[in-house]
């Protein structure tokens, strides 16, 4: 079966993070949010050199785009 190209977007941020466990999430925000945004998210998290958890900072920072987008 041949994925679409934001389930490729989602895995391999999924993989890059070892955030796996939630593609579900990742392949949504493919879905809602462009490519160029969530690898400049992603980008940015990994430019971080003491993030403990970058999945749950990514995850963090999308989701905060996302509130500021519905207010």
């Amino acid at each position: 079966m041949e994925q679409t190209k934001e389930t490729q977007l989602a895995y391999k941020i999924a993989d890059i993070l070892n955030d796996r466990k939630s593609i579900d999430w990742h392949i949504a925000n493919a879905h809602k949010f462009s490519e160029s945004f969530l690898m400049e998210k992603l980008d940015y998290v990994l430019s971080k050199p003491n993030i403990r958890n970058r999945a749950g900072y990514y995850n963090r920072l999308i989701q905060l785009h996302a509130k500021h987008l519905r207010d």
